[in-house]
């Protein structure tokens, strides 16, 4: 048996977000995607930033996804926007509970949760290029402490290999 209670305490969230002209909530705190909550149409929809060169389809799945498996999105809504790679899908209508203001309570938790998988791969990846730019002293070499021999390999200087020398 499963309780539930509606009501309680009711959480408050920060975000860098703005209303556009047509009553729509534009969110704008993650690095490569916005969103976008359209109460007139009750849907969600995913732009990636402009700025963005790389593929940004992961990030727009995971945010829909998490909405549907928190049972605020319709799962079979989630479709390509009519704008260029953009995603969306349309929240499911309730009486007791606002969708628009579960879904924007989901959705900060969603970029809480990104920025924190951002940081520890800028920071992996600051890591892998300081390794490969300065490396130890276990990991290098100075000039000219590696001898040179003249045959290395498995091709013989001064030998040319010609697979049809001997097909007549």
């Amino acid at each position: 048996m499963i309780k539930i209670r509606i009501g309680g305490p009711h959480a408050t969230v920060e975000l860098n977000a703005r209303r556009a002209l047509d009553g729509s909530l534009l969110i704008m705190d993650h690095k490569k995607i916005d969103i976008a909550v359209i109460p007139e149409s009750m849907k969600i929809t995913v732009f990636p930033k402009h700025t963005t060169s790389e593929d940004v389809y992961d990030f727009q799945s995971r945010l829909l996804e998490l909405l549907a498996a928190r049972g605020i999105l319709d799962r079979g809504s989630i479709q390509g926007g009519n704008i260029f790679r953009s995603l969306e899908g349309v929240l499911y209508e309730n009486e007791e509970v606002n969708p628009l203001q579960a879904a924007v309570f989901v959705i900060s938790e969603f970029l809480s949760d990104e920025a924190r998988h951002e940081a520890v791969a800028d920071r992996y990846e600051k890591e892998l290029e300081k390794m490969y730019t300065h490396p130890d002293d276990r990991h290098t070499t100075e000039f000219d402490e590696v001898p040179q021999s003249s045959e290395r390999g498995t091709m013989r200087p001064g030998y040319y290999y010609n697979p049809l020398r001997n097909r007549y």
